[in-house]
């Protein structure tokens, strides 16, 4: 299985979460990681898009933004995908959740979404509360499993 990996980050730990990530899923196959500030408009073939980036003011950061609005209308037609953010500890209602918003982009762009978006959390320091990296490695190895299984093909809605 083929992934890819791109991540937005302002303080480091949603790279560090990204890193996690690309870590987990490189024990399934090649794994590519990229910035979003880096990413081509043209993205690299995949089996799995992995996409994140930071919560700040309830939604995405601008290099995200930017980013996603380089996807064309139905640009990931079928492809695995996944997302997740780095965010505060508090209800997604207060907090909001960048990767709600990715994963509204993705599926937008054609993606089929292979598991619900995920969030791992930042204290107020800001920096990843103990676990996250462990947990990020767990989540990436459960995408893996969804794209892998043959009851994947479903996605979620």
């Amino acid at each position: 299985m083929n992934s890819l990996v791109i991540y937005a980050s302002t303080s480091g730990n949603t790279q560090r979460i990204a890193v996690a990530i690309a870590d987990a899923l490189g024990r399934r196959g090649g794994v590519e990681l990229m910035s979003a500030d880096d990413a081509p408009t043209v993205l690299p073939a995949a089996d799995l898009i992995v996409i994140g980036g930071p919560t700040e003011r309830h939604t995405l950061t601008e290099p995200m933004v930017r980013f996603l609005e380089r996807l064309a209308p139905e640009s990931l037609r079928g492809i695995a995908a996944a997302a997740f953010d780095t965010r505060l500890r508090w209800p997604r209602l207060l907090s909001g959740s960048a990767a709600d918003e990715i994963a509204k982009r993705l599926r937008a762009a054609g993606a089929r979404l292979v598991t619900r978006p995920e969030s791992f959390i930042v204290s107020m320091k800001p920096e990843l509360e103990p676990g996250e990296i462990d947990r990020a490695v767990v989540w990436a190895t459960q995408v893996a499993d969804a794209v892998e299984a043959p009851t994947a093909a479903a996605g979620v809605r």
